[in-house]
């Protein structure tokens, strides 16, 4: 089996359908892959739509548990994949054609991991963004720590073709209980993967949905995402100090990038006072940073302004 396409399914029964035919309709070749449904204790009819399909294809697999979260369900089809790779669909997206591509490009290079780009649609099918491309050399075999040193964003697992073995040796599994869970995971990936190759295919149809995290206009939603980029500092200081007898420069390059991501969360917390300390955000913003020994700020930065206004952020009394 070369492919496992892993999908978690949480109250999904408006989108799982369409997620589930574009798979049987894209060009992959039956015998090439295997579909797992992750049910993360649905409440609503998904599951029943998910069995039908599973009940029609051999190559189809249902798992369930109880509600634990996104995370937590894709480390579940990760530990019973049977495919040499990995991909991770959500149940509200689609995907394209052009599949049959990308495994030759797997089976010729044996990649730890092979990026496509994203088409970008709302939920009536129309493309609201320009094609998500990187600013990177297409179709060279690179090592994963140079996608640190280059322009490209580092985020969704989405487009991303992961070798398992890279995963299991290294111990890379997605953090439970976070939104932010993709950005998190793929620093570390890339951080110890070998051989890595960007690709122009187009595999990938990401739907922006209005419920969604990041369009969500619920509270709890919002503040749960601002709490979890400290996470994603801390996770990024504590690759960085894994990496340290490894790989002293990408170590140093990580570091510097967990101090920057800390300095521009700040900033927005200066920017958005008012509105985080009446939602109730700032005083836990701050009690986490402490927790967390990141506040007040101790690191040195390289520009002078930056380092001025670090001086400002220390200021307990003014953020709040």
């Amino acid at each position: 089996m070369k492919l496992s396409i892993i999908i978690p399914m949480y109250n999904a029964e408006k989108y799982i359908a369409d997620c589930l035919d574009s798979i049987l309709k894209s060009d992959l070749p039956k015998g090439e892959y295997e579909v797992i449904i992750v049910n993360d204790g649905s409440k609503d009819k998904g599951p029943e739509i998910a069995q039908d399909y599973v009940s029609k294809h051999e190559n189809f697999r249902y798992l369930t548990q109880e509600n634990q979260g996104q995370s937590v369900a894709r480390n579940y089809g990760i530990k019973e994949a049977q495919g040499e790779y990995l991909w991770f669909v959500d149940s509200d997206d689609k995907i394209s054609s052009g599949i049959i591509d990308v495994i030759k490009v797997l089976d010729e290079n044996n990649l730890d991991s092979l990026v496509t780009n994203m088409i970008v649609v709302d939920e009536n099918d129309k493309q609201i963004a320009p094609n998500t491309s990187y600013n990177i050399q297409y179709d060279t075999i690179i090592k994963g720590r140079d996608v640190f040193f280059s322009n490209v964003p580092i985020g969704s697992v989405c487009g991303n073709f992961i070798k398992k073995e890279l995963l299991l040796k290294n111990n890379l599994f997605f953090k439970p209980g976070i939104t932010q869970q993709d950005v998190e995971l793929s620093n570390r990936l890339f951080a110890y993967a070998k051989k890595v190759m960007f690709v122009k295919n187009y595999t990938y149809v990401y739907i922006k949905h209005s419920n969604s995290v990041t369009m969500s206009t619920d509270l709890s939603k919002r503040k749960k995402y601002i709490l979890n980029t400290i996470d994603i500092i801390s996770s990024l200081q504590i690759l960085s100090e894994e990496l340290y007898d490894v790989d002293r420069e990408l170590s140093k390059h990580i570091k510097e990038k967990s101090n920057n991501v800390l300095f521009g969360f700040m900033f927005n917390l200066l920017k958005n006072k008012k509105k985080w300390k009446k939602n109730g955000i700032t005083e836990e913003v701050l009690m986490e940073l402490k927790k967390r020994n990141l506040y007040p700020i101790r690191c040195k930065y390289s520009s002078c302004g930056k380092n001025l206004l670090t001086k400002i952020f220390n200021i307990e009394a003014l953020l709040r």
